[in-house]
């Protein structure tokens, strides 16, 4: 779905090129404050349930904890701010340095791939890149031990087993770009130096 993070409200068809019948999507429309879920269904899919093909049928889409007026509201102001900021053409400006700086951290000898799309992104590590071992069981560790690191310098990256995956806010500027991957870098030296005085580089 994205909602915004690579871009465009949605990234299935201005990224992907993939028109869906069902888009589902959750916190990114009331900004993470309040919780909130949507699926929406393409015209093509309720003309082919409602009209003429609904006679005698029932389409059951309400429930006693659907629409709380908080969260619809939250996702109302959420929207109407993106679209006032114009925070999807900010994302776009953003897009190519995060995805350079991302790329940039691949050169490191702990990281076999450093991948992502707009505002989005992670980096795999494995031990077996630099010693040719089998350490298949340590690479689990690492996306903990880099968070770890990355915490010590001021900054949070989600661990995923051998993986950092990073979401930053869709109003980041270009010098918080930059200081974030800074960061990031510096804590995967950090990380590689420890398990190098471990014996696992």
């Amino acid at each position: 779905t994205g909602f915004g993070r690579l871009g465009h409200w949605f990234a299935s068809e201005e990224v992907f090129g993939i028109t869906p019948d069902i888009i589902t999507c959750a916190k990114g429309m009331t900004a993470g404050y309040v919780p909130m879920g949507a699926c929406i269904i393409s015209d093509a899919l309720i003309d082919s349930i409602s009209g003429e093909a609904s006679k005698g049928a029932t389409f059951s889409n309400g429930f006693t904890y659907s629409g709380h007026p908080v969260s619809a509201a939250a996702a109302l102001k959420t929207i109407e701010i993106i679209e006032r900021d114009g925070i999807l053409d900010h994302v776009r400006r953003m897009t190519p340095l995060f995805q350079e700086r991302l790329r940039a951290l691949g050169d490191l000898d702990l990281v076999v791939d450093a991948r992502g799309k707009g505002l989005v992104g992670a980096i795999e590590c494995s031990l077996q890149k630099g010693s040719g071992a089998d350490l298949l069981e340590q690479d689990y560790t690492v996306g903990a031990r880099i968070d770890a690191r990355c915490q010590e310098l001021g900054l949070l990256v989600r661990p995923l087993i051998n993986m950092c995956v990073f979401s930053p806010p869709l109003i980041i500027r270009e010098d918080e770009i930059n200081a974030m991957f800074d960061m990031l870098e510096k804590g995967v030296r950090r990380a590689m130096d420890d398990l190098a005085r471990e014996g696992l580089m």
